[in-house]
């Protein structure tokens, strides 16, 4: 890598970097650090690194806003181990200093090839990394120095950095709220990977900028002149969007530059008191839509419901003159100042200055980078959820595969995760660079490379210490499979004999056989003739024997519908207990219905989809009930787990507002504490409106809670329950 700066360029940012207000020990430091690279790069005939370094810590202080002990990392980092040890990092600048450095050297040894397919398993990587979240903000200060020096790199490099960027750096910037960060990577990559285009853009920029003056001026007045009058001190100024932003609008629109509607935004910043920033804000907006027609569905309140990163304005889409539409987004001055400067303002204001709240802003980046989805009113996670995602770990195969499990699980666990034949044959495992046993309890970025026999197979004991429900399921089915290993060829024997006697191999003709010949189950009877323990040419007395009135059906009372679901209820019929512990049987909850504890509910034995747990109230319950008696089952509730959460589904009606979905988001996830999987909602042409919302919900019982407090909004009229005949 290539640095044009010279040695004056390199003394001035070094001077630039000792003024800020460090302590006399901090000063020290850093320049102790500086020479101590300074000699290191230039012994490796590398003293073109030294700029690009100093580049990357004036990032760091001056547009991260993060402290010296981040500098001395940076200039240190690649001392270790050749010229210093551990050991002495921590004795001369400090054991932060060496977690710094430590962190940074494991992100230099990711093989980001494997994530730039899903930034969201890059961010739980670096998470897992390091306890300290600025080893993050560091690396996102060297990418964003390395950008804008991406012409100083190899040929083939370059696209490399280019590709990463879009795909792991923007996203990592925007999850944050580093917005102008965000914005310049955006800029810096279609700049490289599209110069034509970015370029044709630059240049229908300039070309249009007098009109775009002349426009900006003529919107502005009125609005000036009305603030004015109604005492409001406030700076007001015109931005052009991003070019990469403009060039998404011209895709997603389908029109030329000339013809993108919203190209630039106004920007409104009161000069005011924090105490009436919010009811200033909704002032001007009232008086801005008195002058221009706004569009209603391009309103965004980012002020009733700042982003998690403290970013509060208020957006609106005005018709401007000659029938424009122009954005205009209104702030105060602190809004503003926490919009440019990112987060860290917004801990500055509110912890009053004060270096106290630097805790509190790594906490908030932390929360955020683990938050998997995007921060705003229609999508809120819980404090349950947020709990939950910290019970996980990140586990590295020998390739540098990453694998996500649970807290406690085993190299068991893990083996079954990578694959199930793996899992069926895993012996042991060596996890970092030791041996151990199949219970091992793996932790938080250990490398584990499973070992496997081709005479292993499952037993028993496995399942008294996997964790995974899953992995638990799938022991069993194993253990199933070994006690029935020769049913297949038991079946093919059934019915070969049954075809020859010229009867139809169904259902019917199997329980039948079942109960001739005593069986547990079809597996059994398959099993025992697999295994030649019985005859079968005692299959035709079976089938040619008399049956009972019973069995034949002769004159019985045909059950109704209730009498069958009467009897699925009291336990007349077979039962199942939905528990954890089953053993040997796999169940789903039907789809259609949503089963919760509480509800009435019996099992059905489908043909190809395994068990089906539906509710007796279910629209399918009177079909499946009546066509397949001999497949029902009843099922029961153990005790309620309130720890374990069901998929319920509401449909809530009533008259339509523009903020419903909001409303009964907020309802649920804040009052009632729910969380919601999802929204739908449908208008009709009477103004009223049908929403289906899904929820978790872990008993009938709370649901019940639920639909009546929602039942109190003044905009709901009705709240049933999906998958109810």
């Amino acid at each position: 890598m290539k640095r044009t700066e010279d040695k004056k360029s390199q003394v001035r940012i070094l001077k630039q970097l000792l003024s800020f207000p460090f302590s006399k020990e901090e000063k020290e430091k850093i320049t102790r650090a500086f020479c101590l690279a300074d000699e290191h790069y230039r012994k490796e005939k590398k003293p073109e690194m030294i700029p690009g370094l100093l580049q990357v810590a004036e990032i760091l202080l001056t547009e991260l806003n993060l402290s010296s002990e981040t500098v001395l990392a940076i200039l240190l980092k690649d001392l270790v181990p050749k010229e210093l040890s551990g050991e002495q990092i921590v004795k001369d600048f400090g054991k932060p200093v060496w977690e710094l450095i430590s962190g940074l050297q494991k992100i230099d040894r990711m093989d980001t090839a494997k994530y730039t397919s899903h930034a969201e398993n890059f961010i739980k990587l670096m998470l897992t990394l390091s306890d300290d979240i600025r080893v993050i903000l560091i690396s996102l200060g060297q990418r964003l120095q390395d950008m804008r020096h991406i012409s100083d790199f190899p040929v083939e490099k370059q696209s490399r950095l280019a590709g990463e960027t879009a795909l792991l750096y923007v996203p990592l910037a925007h999850r944050i709220g580093l917005y102008r960060i965000k914005t310049e990577l955006e800029d810096l990559v279609m700049r490289f990977s599209d110069p034509e285009i970015y370029l044709q853009i630059q240049q229908k920029i300039q070309e249009t900028q007098k009109d775009r003056d002349r426009y900006t001026s003529e919107f502005i007045g009125p609005i000036e002149e009305r603030l004015k009058e109604n005492g409001f001190v406030c700076e007001i100024k015109s931005r052009v969007k991003s070019i990469p932003s403009i060039h998404r609008k011209i895709i997603a629109q389908k029109v030329e530059f000339d013809k993108v509607y919203d190209l630039f935004a106004i920007r409104i910043i009161l000069d005011n008191t924090i105490e009436n920033e919010k009811s200033d804000c909704w002032k001007v907006y009232s008086l801005v839509t008195d002058i221009y027609t706004p569009n209603s569905r391009r309103l965004r309140d980012w002020i009733s419901f700042p982003k998690s990163t403290g970013y509060e304005s208020l957006h609106t889409t005005v018709i401007g003159p000659e029938g424009k539409w122009v954005e205009v987004q209104i702030r105060t001055r602190h809004m503003d100042d926490i919009a440019e400067k990112s987060i860290a303002a917004h801990w500055k204001y509110k912890s009053g200055g004060k270096n106290d709240g630097q805790t509190d802003f790594y906490a908030a980046i932390r929360e955020m980078l683990e938050n998997p989805l995007p921060s705003s009113p229609e999508m809120d996670i819980s404090r349950e959820k947020r709990e939950l995602y910290r019970d996980e770990i990140f586990i590295f195969t020998p390739k540098g595969d990453l694998k996500k499990l649970k807290v406690g699980y085993t190299v068991l666990d893990f083996a079954f995760e990578v694959h199930t034949d793996i899992g069926s044959t895993c012996t042991g495992a060596i996890v970092n660079g030791t041996m151990v046993p199949l219970k091992h309890v793996l932790t938080n970025g250990d490398t584990v490379k499973i070992l496997t026999s081709k005479n292993q197979k499952p037993n028993h004991n496995w399942l008294e210490f996997v964790k995974s429900p899953r992995v638990q399921t799938r022991i069993r089915h194993a253990l199933k499979m070994e006690t029935y290993k020769d049913s297949d060829a038991g079946k093919e024997i059934l019915k070969n004999k049954v075809t020859q006697l010229g009867v139809e191999f169904t259902d019917l003709i199997i329980n039948k056989l079942v109960d001739y010949f005593g069986c547990d189950n079809y597996l059994d009877l398959y099993q025992r003739f697999g295994e030649g323990k019985l005859d079968p040419l005692k299959i035709k007395k079976a089938l040619t024997e008399p049956e009972t009135k019973a069995q034949t059906g002769i004159s019985p009372k045909e059950e109704s519908f209730t009498e069958r679901i009467s009897e699925v209820i009291s336990g007349k019929r077979d039962f199942i207990i939905i528990d954890k512990k089953i053993d040997s049987i796999h169940y789903e909850f039907a789809r259609c219905c949503g089963p919760i504890p509480g509800d009435n509910i019996f099992a059905f034995v489908s043909v190809t989809q395994g068990i089906r747990i539906h509710k007796t109230t279910c629209p399918n319950a009177h079909d499946l009930i009546y066509r397949y008696p001999y497949r029902i089952l009843e099922a029961r509730w153990k005790a309620v787990d309130t720890e374990k959460n069901f998929t319920a589904n509401l449909v809530v009606s009533g008259k339509f507002s523009k903020d419903i979905v909001t409303r009964l988001t907020q309802l649920l996830t804040n009052e009632m504490k729910v969380s919601v999987r999802s929204t739908r909602v449908k208008t009709h042409p009477d103004d009223s409106y049908t929403c289906e919302i899904g929820i978790l919900i872990n008993s009938t019982v709370r649901l019940d809670e639920v639909m009546k407090k929602l039942l109190k909004l003044k905009e709901v009229q009705s709240v049933t329950r999906a998958g109810n005949a």
